[in-house]
């Protein structure tokens, strides 16, 4: 055999040189880390989920405190949803369960809907906002919706409760369902805009109340002020609770009659003369009134019991191996307990963080008579702030749809170590 060349070996032993730490770096990133069953996740899906959530929890969590509470424990979150999420994606591939093309564009034109999202762009900009692809959704959903399946199957078949439970937890809490004394208002505002003084405003405020108690209705008593732009028309601030009022106005009307008015109220958007039409008492709801709110509470908390049970089941049936990395050591200490890192990983969140308009007004602060706004494209009406903490779906029953505030569906991993270390490793 004819000797190699003394230069090309020792090109060839540089080469390897410079190769040998990206290819131990490589090795060690395809470290497996979590097997369960068939399924498996490495160190580098670990570090890309924890990647994630380290990000979302910067950007969302101000408070500097909890920000770091919040960071310290991103290694067990990360690591407990990994082991959550392989044990159901191994449930679900032991029972065949299969998701097709069409439940899941089904299941994103529902979001859509939830979301009030209307066109392709609206859509585009959601999934931007959370760093997805519609393909990188489309995978997400997928896997839900197999997880959901299982739950469907195996467990919430055990979720019973029945009318005793009921009347038992409602007798007691008897104080937890107490309404406070609420009032059920209507009123006109006498305009700030338009030019007027402060004393031809309260002119126009004192001529409306002199109407009404002459016996005129408060409609007829601004039919010709409203013409004029100088007060909204009447507005129907419906029941209302303590608190619920600018403070101003809730002093100047809790006390009054029914039927009454109030002296003209500087708060926003101008004069505000308001009208007592009723008044409830506080009291307590007898039982029929609350049963449909217990069942649904008891139901949520029998149903999180249950997926604790199940996922402890399946975990005894199941081959476990776990390595996890020392940061996330204890991540069993929250198996049973919901993700509270505020991740958002779907399109419920990237709907949440789309561009919204300016909120809504109080219900006494606009002096507005117009029907009320649609939500913006890509918000949830309702929905908590971005920097709220949403439960898990490992505790909530399924519903159909991918949970809003979730940790991403595991990538399907690929057990060949790369050529070389992925980017930003």
């Amino acid at each position: 055999m004819t000797p190699m060349p003394r230069r090309l070996a020792s090109l060839l032993l540089s080469a390897l040189f410079l190769l040998a730490p990206a290819l131990v770096r490589a090795e060690v990133l395809n470290r497996i880390v979590l097997r369960v069953n068939d399924r498996i996740a490495t160190l580098y899906d670990y570090q890309q989920r924890k990647d994630e959530l380290v990000r979302d929890i910067t950007r969302r969590e101000q408070d500097p405190q909890e920000r770091q509470r919040l960071l310290g424990q991103a290694g067990e979150m990360v690591f407990a949803d990994l082991f959550r999420e392989l044990l159901m994606d191994s449930r679900a591939d032991q029972l065949g369960v299969e998701i097709t093309d069409a439940q899941v564009d089904q299941s994103i034109a529902q979001l859509k809907q939830n979301f009030n999202i209307k066109t392709q762009q609206d859509f585009a900009a959601a999934l931007a906002q959370s760093g997805l692809t519609e393909p990188q959704l489309r995978v997400q959903v997928k896997n839900n919706l197999r997880v959901q399946e299982v739950r469907g199957r195996e467990i919430q078949s055990r979720v019973k409760v029945d009318e005793e439970d009921l009347r038992r937890y409602y007798r007691k809490n008897l104080e937890q369902f107490r309404q406070p004394e609420q009032l059920q208002l209507r009123e006109v505002v006498v305009l700030e805009e338009g030019g007027a003084t402060a004393d031809q405003r309260k002119a126009v405020a004192n001529q409306v109340r002199a109407k009404v108690q002459g016996g005129a209705s408060l409609a007829d008593a601004v039919a010709d002020s409203a013409k004029k732009g100088a007060t909204s028309n009447v507005i129907e601030l419906g029941w209302v609770s303590p608190g619920d009022l600018d403070k101003n106005l809730e002093g100047a009307v809790w006390t009054l009659p029914v039927g009454a008015l109030s002296e003209p109220v500087e708060a926003r958007g101008g004069l505000h003369v308001v009208q007592v039409i009723n008044r409830r008492e506080s009291r307590i709801p007898p039982f029929n009134e609350v049963s449909a709110a217990i069942q649904t509470r008891e139901q949520e908390r029998v149903y999180r019991d249950e997926v604790t049970k199940y996922m402890a089941e399946l975990e005894k049936k199941s081959l476990i191996v776990a390595n996890p990395p020392q940061e996330a050591a204890g991540y069993r200490s929250r198996l049973a307990t919901a993700t509270d890192s505020g991740e958002a990983g779907d399109l419920g969140a990237a709907a949440a963080a789309a561009p919204q308009p300016a909120a809504a007004a109080p219900v006494n602060a606009a002096p507005a008579d117009a029907a009320p706004a649609e939500a913006a494209p890509g918000t949830l009406p309702g929905a908590p702030a971005n920097d709220a903490k949403p439960q898990s779906p490992a505790t909530t029953p399924p519903a159909g749809m991918p949970q809003p505030g979730t940790l991403p569906t595991p990538k399907p991993v690929n057990p060949t170590p790369p050529e070389t270390p992925p980017p930003g490793a």
